[in-house]
C-alpha cells in the first residue's frame, strides 16, 4: 500500500490510499464501500464461473438449484475485506468532528495536539505500517499455500479452482487486518498521551470530558462490527455452543476497549476529586471547633462545606453520559444479530427449497 503525505499542521502526517479513495469517490462512503464490495465479491462469481470449481450455483442430483457452502465463506472474507477498507477510508471523518470537542474539554496550548488527532498518521509510523502491512500480506500467501497442501492440491490445481480468489483476496485482507490494529494501538497512545500531558480536570464542566467518551464507544464499535462479521461464519444454529461464549468474549472485549480508552480520564478524575475533597476537609477542620461551639457564621461555612463535600463525592468519575452509556449496551448487541440472522436465513431457505414450515 502507498500513502500520500500529508505535510499541514505542526507535525508532518500522510494519509492512506483507503482515505484518498474515500475522499475523491463521488459515491460517498456507503456507495463506495458497497462498489469495492462488489468488485471483490463479483470476482469471486466469475472466478467460480469460469473454472467451475466449484461453480457459484449449480442443480444437484434433485435437480434443485444449490449453492456451495465456500460461496459463502468467501462472501463473509469480502465484507470484511471492504469494512476494514472503509474503516481506515473513513478514520480521519471519524475523528474530525471530536477536534472541537477535545479542545473544548483541554487547556488552550494543547489545541494544534488535539487537531493533529485528525490530520492523518505521524510520518514517524510510516515504516512500522507498511512492514506490518508486508508481513500480513506475506501470512495471507502462505495461509494458502498451507490451505492448499492441506488439502492435497497442487499448485495448478489451486490456481484453477476458487482457490485463485483466495490467493488474490487473502494478502491484502490479512495485511489491511494486521495494519488496522496498529492502527488501534496507535490512536490509542495519542489519547492516552494526550489525556496525561495536557488533560486539566475541572469539576465543574466534566460535561465536556463526554467526549473520551464518545471516541471510546467508536473504538469499541469498530471493534463490535468486525466481531459480528466473523461470527457470521457461524451460519447454522446448531453452532451455538460455539457462538455464545464467543459473542461473550466479544461483549468482554467491547468493554475493555472502551475501558482502556477512559479510564486514563477516570483516573484524573478520581485524583481530582479527591484532592479537591482533601481540600475541603482541611477548610472543616480549620471551622469545625468554632462551628461547635456556637459561632453562627462558622456553623454556616461547615454547612456550606459540608454540601459541597457532598457535590464533589457525587460527582461522576467517567467521562460517560446515560445516552453513551444506552448506546454501547446497544452495540452490545451486534455480535447477536448474525445468530438470529442465521436462524431465520435456514427457515427461509428451507421454505423456499423445500417447501417446509417455517
Amino acid at each position: 500500500m502507498t500513502h500520500i503525505d500529508q505535510p499541514d499542521g505542526p507535525e508532518d502526517r500522510f494519509e492512506s490510499l483507503e482515505y484518498t479513495l474515500f475522499q475523491r469517490s463521488p459515491l460517498g462512503s456507503i456507495g463506495t464501500s458497497l462498489v469495492i464490495f462488489g468488485l471483490i465479491y463479483g470476482l469471486y462469481i466469475l472466478i467460480a464461473q469460469l473454472t467451475q470449481s466449484p461453480p457459484f450455483i449449480y442443480l444437484n442430483a434433485d435437480g434443485v438449484w444449490v449453492s456451495h457452502q465456500v460461496n459463502w465463506i468467501a462472501f463473509v472474507l469480502s465484507l470484511l475485506l471492504t469494512t476494514a477498507i472503509a474503516f481506515e477510508g473513513s478514520g480521519k471523518d471519524r475523528w474530525e468532528p471530536e477536534v472541537d470537542a477535545l479542545i473544548a474539554a483541554l487547556p488552550e496550548p494543547s489545541a494544534d495536539t488535539a487537531r493533529n488527532l485528525a490530520k492523518g498518521i505521524p510520518i514517524a509510523w510510516r515504516a512500522r505500517y507498511h512492514r506490518l502491512f508486508w508481513i500480513g500480506f506475506i501470512f495471507g500467501i502462505a495461509f494458502n499455500f498451507w490451505l492448499m497442501y492441506s488439502d492435497g492440491q497442487t499448485l495448478m490445481g489451486y490456481l484453477d479452482s476458487v482457490g485463485l480468489w483466495f490467493l488474490i483476496i487473502s494478502p491484502p485482507l490479512f495485511g489491511t487486518g494486521f495494519r488496522a490494529g496498529m492502527d488501534v494501538s496507535r490512536r490509542s497512545r495519542e489519547i492516552k498521551a494526550l489525556v496525561a500531558d495536557h488533560l486539566v480536570i475541572d469539576l465543574f464542566h466534566l460535561d465536556r470530558l463526554t467526549v473520551f467518551g464518545r471516541i471510546g464507544i467508536r473504538a469499541a464499535r469498530s471493534w463490535l462490527l468486525m466481531s459480528a462479521i466473523l461470527l457470521l461464519f457461524m451460519l447454522s444454529p446448531d453452532q451455538l455452543w460455539i457462538a455464545i461464549p464467543t459473542i461473550l468474549a466479544t461483549a468482554v472485549g467491547g468493554v475493555f476497549i472502551l475501558t482502556s480508552t477512559l479510564n486514563p480520564v477516570h483516573r484524573k478524575i478520581c485524583a481530582a476529586k479527591s484532592a479537591e475533597l482533601e481540600r475541603i476537609h482541611e477548610e472543616m477542620a480549620l471551622v469545625r471547633e468554632r462551628a461547635l461551639a456556637g459561632d453562627d457564621s462558622a456553623s454556616a461555612a461547615l454547612a456550606g462545606l459540608t454540601d459541597y463535600e457532598i457535590w464533589v463525592a457525587n460527582r461522576s468519575e467517567w467521562p460517560l453520559s446515560g445516552g453513551l452509556a444506552t448506546r454501547f449496551s446497544l452495540y452490545i448487541l451486534l455480535p447477536v444479530l448474525p445468530i438470529v440472522a442465521s436462524y431465520i436465513f435456514e427457515k427461509v431457505a428451507d421454505q423456499l427449497v423445500t417447501g417446509g414450515p417455517v
